[in-house]
């Protein structure tokens, strides 16, 4: 694969358009729409995350966000038939909550994203794509290869693959028969709340195959495997999809 060329590279104008700064006295106040609840542990993990930017960035206010926290066992059942129409339908309803109230919308969900671009075209504000930023903070510090890890929908649907493909970044995916193992363990163990040593076992397991494959850096493509593993617990670096949509949340919220 053919590397990009940084600082020539020009999508999305990626250099120019760096993580804007968020000011203590900012700007305008936006509306941000949450599609949590997928489930509760990360949609906490989410907040949390936000509320530790607005305190250490001394905000004068925190950030504006109404929350709709769906109910996790519909999500599951929808992503366990794989059946995208209903998750498409799901969602949209859901949605539609938030709509009348809200600047633009985030989901806190990775697998949710495989109909990420069907809501887009139905509604008339922002969707923000996990995906896409964390892919776009990858190539910002122009990693050259990274393994993904996720649930068995984020990794068939292929975003993650397609986008890193677009910025000229190599990816690896565990084997079939691994990844089966990590869906299991997140929609029958996790949101169950069991399996957590299990869990963390599973992830460092997957970060050491990714290495062995000569990865710069893994992305924690579902936003529960942070409450599993942290950057302490491995040398590889990690990407959480869930901070850096925080991250961004803020930057939107209050730019």
């Amino acid at each position: 694969m053919t590397y990009i060329s940084f600082p020539s590279f020009e999508r999305r104008s990626l250099l120019a358009n760096r993580r804007k700064t968020v000011h203590t006295t900012p700007l305008s106040y936006r509306t941000a729409g949450v599609i949590g609840g997928l489930g509760p542990l990360s949609t906490s993990l989410f907040y949390d995350t936000i509320t530790k930017i607005f305190t250490s960035q001394n905000l004068i206010a925190n950030p504006r966000l109404i929350i709709n926290s769906v109910n996790t066992w519909e999500v599951t059942s929808i992503l366990e038939q794989k059946d995208l129409e209903a998750l498409y339908f799901f969602l949209k309803k859901e949605i539609s909550l938030l709509a009348e109230s809200i600047d633009f919308l985030v989901m806190v969900c990775n697998s949710v994203h495989a109909v990420l671009e069907p809501l887009r075209a139905h509604f008339g504000f922002p969707i923000l794509s996990i995906y896409e930023e964390v892919c776009k903070e990858i190539a910002l510090l122009q990693y050259r290869k990274v393994g993904i890890l996720g649930t068995q929908t984020t990794i068939n649907s292929k975003f993650y693959q397609s986008e890193l493909q677009s910025y000229g970044i190599e990816y690896e995916v565990l084997p079939e028969q691994d990844s089966e193992i990590l869906d299991h363990c997140i929609f029958q163990e996790i949101l169950h709340g069991q399996g957590n040593d299990k869990m963390k076992m599973l992830l460092l397991d997957g970060i050491h195959y990714m290495a062995q494959r000569d990865c710069d850096a893994v992305i924690l493509a579902c936003t529960e495997l942070p409450l599993f593993i942290s950057q302490s617990d491995t040398e590889m670096p990690l990407f959480s999809s869930t901070e850096i949509l925080a991250k961004v949340v803020v930057e939107e919220c209050f730019r």
